[in-house]
């Protein structure tokens, strides 16, 4: 992975986030701009937070290595979603 590439963090919890890599380091993953991946009726939707009741839009977060259970690249359509909602550009 590249700096500032979209990926998706899956936790153990089963719970998805979507960001923009940072680094990797020995004991964490490091994304900035990250989003909690929401169910939105038959769709997908994105909170700017990484708790259902966490403060929004952190501009950085660490995930423990030990709590993840992969990281990935995000599908290009869910990256097109994401930018819009985080920046408001709309990719084509």
């Amino acid at each position: 992975m590249n700096k500032n590439d979209v990926v998706t963090v899956v936790a153990v919890t089963g719970a998805e986030y979507i960001g923009k890599f940072v680094e990797e380091t020995a004991q964490t993953y490091v994304i900035k701009d990250p989003y909690i991946v929401t169910p939105d009726g038959a769709n997908i939707g994105f909170m700017p937070t990484v708790a259902m009741t966490g403060a929004p839009e952190i501009p950085r977060v660490e995930f423990q290595k030990t709590g993840v259970i992969t990281i990935v690249p995000t599908a290009d359509a869910v990256v097109k979603e994401y930018t819009k909602t985080s920046s408001g550009i709309v990719l084509q």
